[in-house]
């Protein structure tokens, strides 16, 4: 098998991997209840209006240059990378980490996971898991499954773009979520921000960091 075919799976695979998660978590949560149709209403009118134009700005490119890379990469050959074959696997093992957060940060939410800028009135404050380390351990998920796209596919294009597209994504949800949050939970998620960090991996120990479940 040629190796650059290998790359290409593992990249389909890993964003397959990435979609299922998703897609199961929102079926989980009851999102698609009403149809594929309202949740596509439902998420366009929850999402932040910057995001409205940054994502389609950033992203239809990236996919773009994704479909090149896999059907006429000479078209591409100015933003192709001649990285070594470890780096390149290192990307692959850099993107099942980032997949496997991603999983585990659903998994932690359960039913509480929502796609949209929404809070609902069941809805609990997770503590739990991934969420004990970062407020948004998603987003850190994201990120290093976006980075590893580029180093998989050694293109700096993919990469550099794919990581502007999540942390721009990130920079304009979070306050976002943040206010919807201390609207929802009031003091515990007040404390929460207090104990936790929002993105940096960095474990601080301030008190009592037990669920509000508990």
């Amino acid at each position: 098998m040629p190796v650059e075919l290998v790359f290409k799976l593992a990249f389909v695979a890993l964003f397959a991997g990435a979609v299922s998660v998703r897609v199961h978590y929102q079926r989980l949560a009851g999102t698609y209840r009403e149809g594929v149709g309202r949740h596509a209403e439902t998420h366009l009118a929850h999402e932040a209006r910057p995001l409205l134009i940054i994502r389609p700005l950033l992203g239809i490119p990236w996919y773009a240059v994704v479909v090149l890379w896999f059907f006429a990469p000479q078209w591409i050959a100015w933003c192709q990378m001649p990285l070594p074959l470890w780096l390149r696997l290192g990307g692959i093992a850099m993107g099942v980490a980032g997949l496997m957060l991603l999983w585990r940060s659903h998994y932690a939410l359960g039913r509480n996971f929502r796609p949209t800028l929404e809070v609902f009135s069941e809805q609990q404050l997770v503590r739990t898991g991934p969420y004990g380390m970062v407020r948004h351990p998603m987003y850190i998920a994201f990120l290093i499954m976006l980075a590893s796209t580029g180093l998989i596919s050694a293109n700096w294009f993919i990469g550099i773009v794919g990581v502007l597209l999540v942390a721009s994504i990130t920079l304009v949800r979070i306050p976002r979520e943040e206010a919807l949050l201390r609207d929802r939970f009031g003091a515990a998620y007040t404390s929460y921000i207090q104990t936790t960090p929002a993105v940096a991996p960095i474990q601080v120990f301030r008190g009592d960091r037990r669920s509000i479940q508990d």
